[in-house]
Order: structure tokens, then C-alpha cells, then sequence
């Protein structure tokens, strides 16, 4: 029997959901969503366009052709919510990390722009994204981010980059923090544990139970990374900042003020940025 990579997916989405931690920014909007996903019912029209382009210093699309073949910069999409893998409702990092890193590999991409609009993910989707930015910046390429939404994951991931831009002054960031949402199943389920496994599945059980103490303190690592990550990353962050560094959301000025971000500028600037930068390198 042929092995289904779409159900392996949409299981993983499901334990995600069920009990992983996520980097996420307002999860209760996704709320429906989740309803929607269990309830079998159809969450296609959530999946975002994922259309990575690569664009001259004219401005122009660059064509594929060998023979107009130029110097260009690859716009990748990270839009909606970040999971590891691709599902009916998701673009997964996967993907996102197989184009940059064909982008790092080819020799007319001079760049790369990650055009941000997402209010973070799973966790587990961290760890490709970073492998991939890596890669890009051994082949000696600049990458930058263009933003809209960028908060909890989505700003990990954009931290990891070489600068950070808003797209407008409504612009988002932030929500540097770790959450879980664990669902109590509805199903009539006994669930039986051998006598020697006391602590299988403790945090899920013991929540369940009432008691979160455990699952807040399996989320500290997390936080502790994620802390350290954006401050590496950001070197010119004033963590004094209130709420920086704790999951509050910061609006482009004052982003930029407190070096979350370097400014603002449109998609067109950034990427004229990435040829400059790419001159000097």
C-alpha cells in the first residue's frame, strides 16, 4: 500500500494543535479554524498563495530562459500560519526551506527577501527555517524581511535575517512568548498507562487534571531559546523595553525604536536593499 504523505501530514498538524507548544500571536483567532479541521469540515479557503518570485534590479520578474537569464533577488512568501509541513490549511516550512535553499544554490539569485505576513506557528517549524536562512547566508547572499504581521515564530524566524523592514506604520511585531492549547477529548476515550509510566504524557494529564504547572514549566526552555535567539539576532534591542522580551506587540515606530525592526520601507526598496548589499558583499 502506498504511503500517504497528506494524511502523515494532517496527523501531525492534529497532535500539533492537540498538545504542541506554539509560537503564535492572537491563537484564539484560529479558534474555528481548529473547530472546522476536527469536525472534518472544509478549511481549504485558509491556505495563503505561495508564490516565490525572483525579481531584477529593473524591477521586472526574472524569467527562467537561459538566454534572459540576470542577477535577481528571490521574494519568498511566509504568509499565515507556520507549520513543519504542508497541509490543507497550510504552507509548510518544508516547503518554505526547499526554496531557500535553491535560492542559496543558484548562482543568478544574488539574495533573498522573506515577505512576511503571519502571526507565528509551531515550534517545530523553527529548526528548518533556521538550517535554510543559514544556508543563504553561507552562499555569501544577503537576507532581509519585508513585514506586515510579524510576531512570536514568524519573528523568530525574521530575527535570523540580516535586517528587518515594515511595510507601514500599521505594521506588527512582537509577541516574543511561548502557549499551548491542550483540547479535552470529547470522545467517551479511557486512556490506560502502565504502572511504570508515571510520567508519560504528564504535562497533557496533569492539565487535563487542572493542573498547568508542569506544561507552563515544559514552555520555559522554549521561551528561554526563543529570548536568546531574538537577542543574538538583534543585537541593538533595548531589552529595557517593557514587554519585549514577554509577548507584547509593538507597532512599526515603536518596533523601530526599540530595535525590533530597522525601519520602515516597501517591498520595491527592499529589494533595491538587497542588491546593495549584495554589491558589498
Amino acid at each position: 500500500m502506498p504511503f500517504s504523505t497528506t494524511h502523515h501530514h494532517l496527523s501531525q498538524l492534529a497532535l500539533d494543535i492537540c498538545r504542541g507548544p506554539w509560537l503564535l500571536y492572537n491563537a484564539e483567532s484560529q479558534i474555528q479554524l481548529v473547530r472546522n479541521f476536527f469536525a472534518h469540515l472544509p478549511v481549504q479557503d485558509s491556505v495563503a498563495d505561495f508564490t516565490p518570485l525572483s525579481y531584477t534590479e529593473s524591477g521586472d520578474v526574472a524569467q527562467a530562459e537561459p538566454s534572459s537569464r540576470k542577477e535577481c533577488v528571490a521574494v519568498i512568501p511566509i504568509v499565515g500560519t507556520i507549520t513543519k509541513y504542508d497541509s490543507c490549511a497550510t504552507i509548510g516550512a518544508t516547503t518554505v526551506a526547499s526554496v531557500l535553499v535553491e535560492a542559496a544554490e543558484n548562482p543568478d539569485v544574488v539574495g533573498v527577501v522573506l515577505d512576511i505576513d503571519s502571526g507565528g506557528g509551531s515550534c517545530s517549524a523553527i529548526p528548518l527555517l533556521e538550517k535554510a536562512i543559514s544556508s543563504v547566508k553561507s552562499a555569501g547572499k544577503p537576507i532581509i524581511v519585508h513585514a506586515d504581521l510579524c510576531a512570536s515564530a514568524a519573528y523568530w524566524i525574521a530575527s535570523m535575517c540580516d535586517a528587518i523592514f515594515a511595510d507601514n506604520s500599521f505594521s506588527e511585531f512582537g509577541s516574543i512568548g511561548v502557549m499551548a492549547q491542550m483540547y479535552r477529548p470529547a470522545e467517551n476515550v479511557i486512556t490506560v498507562y502502565a504502572e511504570e509510566s508515571p510520567d508519560k504524557n504528564r504535562e497533557y494529564r496533569e492539565a487535563l487534571s487542572g493542573n498547568i504547572k508542569p506544561a507552563q514549566q515544559s514552555l520555559s526552555p522554549i521561551v528561554a531559546e526563543f529570548q536568546k535567539a531574538v537577542s543574538i539576532g538583534r543585537p541593538n534591542l533595548k531589552k529595557n523595553t517593557p514587554g519585549i522580551l514577554s509577548g507584547a506587540m509593538f507597532n512599526a515606530h515603536e518596533a523601530t525604536d526599540a530595535g525590533l525592526i530597522n525601519g520602515m520601507s516597501s517591498l520595491e526598496d527592499c529589494i533595491q536593499n538587497v542588491f546593495i548589499r549584495a554589491s558589498k558583499f
